[in-house]
C-alpha cells in the first residue's frame, strides 16, 4: 500500500521539477554593462530643473532676462563640482552662458583646474 502512494508521488515531484531543471541548464548568464560616465559629461534638463539662485542670475543679467532659455545642462566641472551651460535665444541671437550651483557667472578657464 505504501509503494502504491510513494511511487506516484515521487513521479508527481520529478514531473513539477523538471521543468525548472530544464530551464536552468538552458539559461545562458546574461552581462550587463553599466557605465558611469554621464556624470562627467554633460546631461540635458529641463529649464524648470534649473537651481532658484541659477534662474535668478538669469533675470537678472541685462543680456539673458529677456531672451528665452533655449537648452539647458547640467555638468561636472573637473574640480568635481556641478555647473550649468545655458543657450539663450535673443531675437535670434544665440549666446551662451555657463552658472555654477550658487547662480554665479562661469568663464571656461573658471571650470579648468590650473
Amino acid at each position: 500500500m505504501k509503494t502504491k502512494l510513494i511511487i506516484p508521488g515521487i513521479f508527481i515531484l520529478g514531473l513539477a521539477t523538471a521543468p525548472l531543471a530544464v530551464n536552468a541548464a538552458s539559461v545562458e548568464p546574461i552581462a550587463f554593462e553599466t557605465s558611469f560616465t554621464q556624470e562627467k559629461e554633460k546631461v540635458k534638463i529641463e529649464e524648470a530643473r534649473l537651481p532658484q539662485p541659477v534662474k535668478d542670475a538669469i533675470k537678472k543679467d541685462k543680456k539673458t532676462n529677456e531672451a528665452d532659455v533655449k537648452e539647458a545642462w547640467q555638468m561636472m566641472g573637473d574640480d568635481g563640482k556641478v555647473y550649468y551651460a545655458i543657450k539663450f535665444d535673443h531675437n535670434g541671437t544665440e549666446m551662451s552662458k555657463k552658472y555654477d550651483a550658487a547662480g554665479n557667472e562661469k568663464k571656461d578657464k573658471d571650470l579648468k583646474k590650473d
